[in-house]
């Protein structure tokens, strides 16, 4: 059974394209309040797995 995370990640591309594209990234909590923000230079997927690691150390501090 996998556990199901409270936490949602929003990308928002902010100019340029390809290699030199600016994500704006932000986790969401359950109840819709942001909880981080950052940016990445690259890719979607690049951005998105920066997003991804930052959702999952909140996790972790979370479930301590």
């Amino acid at each position: 059974m996998s556990e199901q995370s409270s936490y949602q990640i929003k990308l928002r591309l902010k100019g340029g394209s390809g290699p030199n594209a600016n994500w704006h990234w932000e986790i969401h909590d359950a109840d819709g309040k942001v909880v981080k923000t950052g940016s990445a230079v690259g890719p979607e997927h690049k951005a998105f797995a920066t997003a991804r690691i930052a959702k999952e150390k909140l996790e972790q501090s979370q479930s301590k």
